[in-house]
């Protein structure tokens, strides 16, 4: 947060998300330090509220993690809680499921995420629990359809949607949200009208470059800047990529960057 700060300004953002995840990672001195950094949403992710559930895809939290979690959340004054679900998780049906965004609806999220299970091709899940996991979805369907007309009732709106591959039933993740709590950064990212700027291993910045207001010849374009997977190599290559290395061929991002939007490292110092 500290290097966010001295880069940022932080007060000057419309939306400042920090995904928290897994309910046994938050804590209150995690939480107060980023409501001081200016942290105006924060992810609180259950998946399920059924323990036997939670045991069997493989997370170490719990039920009264999340609990406790969402609780640290609540008093530490960040504006947004956003909560994750996934319907179709192995071992879960539909009256587990519904029974879970009942419960969550009764804590009021300004935001809350209803994903679908999604599992890769070799993932163990599809070799050896066939008797608990169905790729055509079992309860999925109906869970997903009871998630969107319980949270209508509630006064949430759908403000995004996006599919994967490999999802159980074919079905979609769609976001909710409270009038006036939409996630920017959600909407952004899915109609792919915004750069993103992203830092670590693995992290793909995604470069936007919309046509001219009026034009009706020049079309938009959109570059995609992948850094090193594994943490190791991102250390290790850290100098290289920022600098540039012309013995290997390597040009910094920072160039890259400018180079998309016709710039130069002059037009910076400038």
């Amino acid at each position: 947060f500290g290097k966010i700060a001295e880069n940022t300004d932080p007060a000057d953002l419309s939306e400042f998300t920090l995904e928290a995840g897994r309910p046994d990672t938050i804590t209150e001195e995690k939480l107060a330090v980023a409501k001081r950094f200016g942290v105006t949403r924060v992810s609180v992710n259950p998946q399920t509220l059924n323990d036997d559930v939670l045991r069997e895809i493989g997370r170490r939290h719990t039920v009264a993690d999340f609990y406790h979690a969402y609780k640290i959340a609540k008093e530490s004054g960040i504006r947004d809680i956003n909560v994750d679900l996934i319907a179709g998780l192995p071992g879960d049906d539909f009256k587990s499921f519904s029974e879970t965004v009942d419960r969550i609806i009764e804590l009021a999220p300004t935001n809350l995420t209803v994903h679908t299970f999604c599992v890769k091709k070799a993932a163990d899940v599809l070799k050896h629990h066939t008797d608990i996991y169905s790729l055509s979805g079992g309860d999925a369907a109906k869970s997903v359809a009871y998630a969107q007309l319980k949270t209508k009732f509630a006064g949430y709106k759908p403000y995004y949607m996006y599919r994967q591959k490999n999802t159980v039933g074919n079905l979609e993740n769609v976001g909710f949200a409270l009038e006036g709590h939409e996630g920017l950064y959600n909407v952004f990212m899915m109609e792919e009208v915004q750069s993103i700027f992203a830092i670590g291993a693995g992290a793909v910045t995604k470069l936007v470059k919309r046509p001219p207001k009026g034009g009706q010849t020049a079309e938009g374009k959109i570059e995609r800047i992948f850094q090193p997977k594994y943490p190791y190599e991102y250390l290790r290559d850290a100098a290289a990529l920022r600098d540039g290395d012309p013995a290997r061929g390597i040009v910094s991002r920072r160039e890259k960057v400018l180079a998309f939007f016709g710039k130069s490292e002059d037009d910076k110092r400038e």
